[in-house]
This record gives C-alpha cells, sequence and structure tokens, in this order.
C-alpha cells in the first residue's frame, strides 16, 4: 500500500511538471521557449541582442558604437515633421548634427552629447524630444509581443522582424499620450539589422489621420576597429 502511494505521488508530480512546462513552453537546450514563439522565432530574434542591450539600459553606453541616430517622424493631416539628431560616438566627446525639417523648410545645428543631455551650438526650436533619444523599453515589451513575420535575405545581410500591432502596453500609452493621439492609434514594431554592424527598431504609432514613427539606428564598431 505504501509503495503504491509513492507511485501515485511521483506519477502526479510528473503531470504537474508536464503541465507547467506546456504552458510556459518547451526547453532548448536548458532555454524555454517561449509560448508564442516557434523555435526559428526564438533563435532569430536573438540575432538582435546588440538592439536589445541598448534599448533597456536607462543610461545609454555608446562604447563598442560608431554611430548613433534617432529620428521623430510626424504627420497630422498636411503637415509632416522630420526632427533627426545625427551622433559620432566613436570618440568621447561625443559630437554631432541636430536637423529639423517642417514643410520644405530645414535647418540644421551642431550639437554635442553629454550625461543624456543635448547642448546646441545655436539656437533651434524645438530643441530634440531627450525623452526619446534616451528610451527605454525593456526585452519583456518585446517577448510579449507576438511577431507577424521575419525576413533574411538570401543575397545580403539585411533581416527584420515585424511584431504584430498592439494597443495596450505601458509604451504604447506612454506615446499615445505624448503625442497626443486619438483612439484608434496602434503600435507597430519593426527590428532591423543590416551590413554587419547596423542595428535598428522603429516604432510606428498610428492612427487613420495621424501618424507618428521614431528611428533608433545604432552603428556597431567592427572588432577589428575596437
Amino acid at each position: 500500500m505504501k509503495k503504491i502511494k509513492i507511485i501515485l505521488w511521483l506519477l502526479i508530480g510528473g503531470v504537474i511538471l508536464m503541465t507547467a512546462s506546456l504552458l510556459n513552453g518547451c526547453s532548448l537546450g536548458g532555454e524555454t521557449i517561449p509560448k508564442n514563439r516557434t523555435k526559428e522565432q526564438y533563435e532569430f530574434e536573438k540575432t538582435f541582442e546588440p538592439m536589445f542591450e541598448f534599448l533597456e539600459k536607462d543610461k545609454k553606453e555608446f562604447n563598442g558604437l560608431k554611430l548613433y541616430k534617432n529620428s521623430i517622424y510626424i504627420e497630422s493631416g498636411n503637415v509632416v515633421k522630420d526632427y533627426k539628431v545625427f551622433l559620432d560616438t566613436s570618440q568621447s566627446d561625443i559630437k554631432g548634427e541636430y536637423t529639423i525639417k517642417i514643410g520644405d523648410n530645414e535647418e540644421t545645428v551642431p550639437v554635442t552629447y553629454s550625461n543624456g543631455r543635448l547642448q546646441y551650438e545655436s539656437k533651434l526650436e524645438p530643441l530634440f524630444d531627450e525623452e526619446i533619444l534616451n528610451l527605454v523599453v525593456q526585452r519583456d515589451y518585446f517577448a510579449s509581443l507576438n511577431i507577424k513575420e521575419t525576413f533574411k535575405s538570401a543575397e545580403t545581410e539585411l533581416s527584420d522582424i515585424i511584431y504584430q500591432p498592439e494597443n495596450h502596453s505601458d509604451l504604447y500609452k506612454y506615446l499615445k499620450n505624448k503625442y497626443d493621439m486619438p483612439e484608434d492609434t496602434t503600435c507597430r514594431i519593426i527590428l532591423d539589422y543590416s551590413s554587419g554592424t547596423i542595428y535598428g527598431i522603429s516604432i510606428l504609432m498610428e492612427s487613420k489621420d495621424e501618424a507618428v514613427q521614431i528611428d533608433l539606428t545604432i552603428f556597431k564598431q567592427r572588432e577589428d576597429n575596437q
């Protein structure tokens, strides 16, 4: 009778462990594949690790980076506004340019970057949004999204991940409020990789009549140049 009880407890324990495994996802060599990923998607997503590492840091670190680009594109009705910052991060003294383009009018001023802030050589309004310049996106956010499709070029190093649009995350709510967008707004995320050292993310907030696109791109230094 005692042996039967032990066997029953072992069987029950096995069922519990199996159920937990099915709920959380399957295992891949000690790693657990999330339930909302296939094995191929999970492995492919890991190739964008440099972008995930950069985005999750509260204080941006440019060690090992050659260039950093950040842009905000706003379209509302017939009005188009484009704000861009381009930084040379290969030196300790980080310098670059800030460009505003509204309609056909374009202005550019030199800038320097230090401790998360931009210093402008001459006055140009509006100033670039430093919250977007130093945007933090945790990797848990990406893990929560379903993948719509992936692409990898057979001829070049170009590849990207397109995630399913969403309208419920903290990032979505933050951007929707920041740009005062309507209720029908959705958020679409695209990660891209090209030319061996270039990683980027596009965040598109889009409604019927308005669109805001934020693009961040990092250019890593090649290992032989470090």
